[in-house]
């Protein structure tokens, strides 16, 4: 059976390309403090959280249209589908962890409670309860088949498992010793290798990362979506978990991939963050503002993307600022329609 040493991984991992992308979370926190200041915050956390429940129920192959998406979240339409009602009870999810998470603890109790949220509007029986039958963690293939890339641990292990993880994680939460951001995504990737409930563990994975990372003061998945990056960056999400996986039920794993991964995107968030409130700071009219997006961008940028950078400035207002950069010369259009992208000139 696995056998945790949560503190021995944390300390282990203390290598100097860790340390680096740690100092520079730490740095882009700083600069990011005065979030609660800008305008119209709300709208930001709004956006945000509309992201990361999609992109994270995506991540877990459950979609849902965008029309629908634009009911459930804009005019409080009821969830229809199994689908909808997945996305409905992971954002009723988020709104319990925003209520508690300063004096709830980590524990078995309140995992299963999260799990269950997410189905209790459609099955309330299903949620909450421990697996009682094998799973596998599969990445599904562009011709619609699954690939197994780790076997999770059996149904009766889980308890006995879990509730060494969770002792261990407030253990080292407590050890000045242990990084805490390490040991959040330490903990996330555990917890996934035990896969303790029969579906959604990563879905609730997540959930938990949400979680943990506003109780230690770490509250970047509020104001920009990290499920959303780790969407963007898919194959080196299952990459990282493959490559950390392999000799895990031997003790013989290497956690550096995943825990890597995992401060990349946080990292990557907060710079995303920041990046919003310098731009939206500007003293600029709108249409200078779309131009910077769109010169700032490597690539091509979607408008969707432009709305969520600006997110304070109506669709109709960044459409207006678009078409005149475009027949001003001052951008160009890369693919035309319903998924149009822009690019510097």
């Amino acid at each position: 059976m696995k056998m945790f040493d949560l503190k021995g991984t944390v300390v282990a991992l203390n290598k100097p390309s860790i340390v680096s992308l740690l100092n520079s979370i730490e740095l882009y926190k700083g600069k990011t403090l005065p979030v609660n200041k800008i305008k119209k915050v709300e709208d930001l956390k709004n956006v945000a959280r509309r992201s990361g429940v999609i992109e994270s129920n995506a991540i877990g192959n459950v979609f849902i249209t965008e029309d629908r998406e634009r009911a459930i979240f804009k005019k409080g339409a009821q969830p229809q589908s199994l689908q909808e009602h997945m996305i409905c009870g992971y954002s009723n999810a988020l709104d319990l962890i925003n209520e508690v998470y300063k004096f709830q603890t980590l524990d078995r109790s309140f995992i299963s409670t999260l799990h269950y949220y997410i189905y209790k509007d459609y099955n309330p029986d299903f949620g909450g309860h421990f697996k009682d039958s094998q799973n596998y963690i599969q990445e599904a293939m562009p011709d619609g088949s699954f690939r197994t890339i780790f076997v999770s641990t059996a149904p009766g292990e889980v308890v006995p498992l879990l509730e060494s993880l969770i002792y261990q994680f407030n253990l080292c939460a407590a050890d000045e010793e242990c990084n805490k951001l390490i040991l959040i995504a330490a903990f996330m990737f555990d917890f996934m290798c035990i896969h303790p409930y029969n579906h959604g563990n990563g879905r609730l994975s997540r959930l938990i990362l949400h979680f943990l990372l506003k109780k230690y003061g770490y509250d970047v998945d509020e104001y920009f979506a990290i499920p959303y990056l780790m969407r963007q960056h898919l194959g080196e999400y299952i990459d990282s978990f493959e490559a950390s996986s392999q000799g895990w039920h031997d003790n013989e794993n290497d956690y550096e991939p995943f825990v890597t991964f995992v401060l990349k995107r946080i990292l990557e968030a907060y710079r995303k963050l920041d990046y919003i409130m310098e731009v939206n700071a500007l003293d600029e009219t709108c249409e200078e503002k779309v131009l910077k997006v769109v010169v700032d961008s490597a690539t091509p940028i979607s408008k969707t993307v432009i709305l969520r950078v600006l997110y304070a400035t109506s669709k109709t207002t960044i459409e207006k600022a678009l078409a005149k950069l475009l027949k001003d010369g001052r951008i160009q259009l890369i693919t035309k329609g319903r998924y149009s992208k822009y690019f510097r000139v």
